[in-house]
């Protein structure tokens, strides 16, 4: 493998560092760009974007991984306070331009004009919103792709998704003898707003069962779905769905322990899955049993790198 450090101007004059990384004889004419995650660097958790750039170029992949404006080695700054509101800015497509601008650089310096786009989370939402709006994109590599805002701890009663009521709801269960459980009930120091949600689930179920087929009645025209209420990104459906009217093929990769992928199923899968169903030979989604959002078990990432190379194998 050839590794060879590199320097993106942006459109704003920025110095975005990276690694540029190919193969040492056979080279395939799709370059990968693996973009950062949240407010990582280009190597990503416990150096994951390391170990799955090695993967796809010894797969004769070339592969950048760097870093976007005002993060890792790159100039520019995070002009937000607090840590929730960048990531918003992330899920909203702050590093959009960062992207197409890495391609841009691509395609002048290597002469590279197709591209698959890949990350971990923010990464992978990045990737989904530069990847819809750009022909050279081909693909995309979505590890824990995120549907939602993040609220913080205070609204997490208001967002819970149902997955995490019914995990949380076997918890209360099992604390029922617990002393020390019911003395945070009467000081009044349990959350009540989650407790509540519990108990009235059979309620929510049948309304959302009731919205789920008034979606299907219009089985030709979607009609996307925003609730002011809730904290879906409105972004994420329309340009789903443009990724697989346009064709670009899709890899999701979700951790069974992740909350983001009970976020995509209930507030995205759920709700339009009678269009989804004409797109099944588009995108694919796999779900690694058990793990957490970095996948940071070796078995854990050694399933994401086979599911990676199988769908790498079959589409480009």
């Amino acid at each position: 493998m050839i590794s060879t450090p590199v320097t993106i101007k942006n459109r704003n004059g920025l110095k975005l560092y990276g690694i540029l990384e190919q193969p040492e004889t056979t080279v395939k004419d799709t370059a990968i760009l693996l973009l950062s995650p949240g407010i990582k660097m280009r190597v990503g958790p416990h150096r994951m974007y390391n170990k799955l750039s090695k993967v796809l170029v010894d797969k004769g992949f070339t592969v950048l991984r760097y870093d976007f404006y005002g993060l890792g080695d790159s100039e520019g700054a995070l002009d937000q306070k607090i840590l929730v509101d960048v990531y918003n800015s992330i899920q909203n497509g702050r590093y959009i331009d960062d992207t197409i601008d890495a391609m841009d650089w691509l395609g002048a310096t290597y002469n590279i004009d197709k591209f698959v786009l890949g990350g971990l989370c923010g990464g992978a939402i990045t990737g989904m919103l530069a990847g819809s709006a750009d022909e050279r994109v081909k693909g995309l590599i979505a590890l824990g792709l995120i549907n939602v805002f993040e609220g913080g701890e205070d609204n997490f009663s208001k967002f819970v998704t149902e997955g995490q009521l019914e995990d949380l709801k076997k918890g209360y269960i099992s604390k029922l003898t617990d002393i020390d459980s019911w003395k945070r009930i009467i000081t009044l120091k349990s959350d009540f707003r989650t407790i509540f949600k519990i108990l009235f689930k059979p309620i929510r179920v049948i309304s959302n069962s009731i919205r789920e087929n008034l979606t299907a009645s219009s089985k030709n025209k979607i009609e996307f779905v925003h609730d002011e209420s809730s904290n879906t990104n409105p972004r994420f459906a329309p340009t789903f769905f443009s990724m697989l009217q346009q064709s670009k093929k899709m890899l999701l990769v979700y951790s069974g322990g992740d909350r983001l992928l009970w976020e995509f199923k209930e507030k995205f899968e759920n709700i339009y899955k009678s269009h989804l169903s004409d797109y099944s030979h588009i995108y694919e989604l796999h779900t690694i049993p058990d793990a957490n959002h970095i996948l940071s078990l070796s078995e854990w990432e050694e399933s994401m790198h086979k599911l990676v190379e199988e769908w790498l194998q079959k589409n480009f």
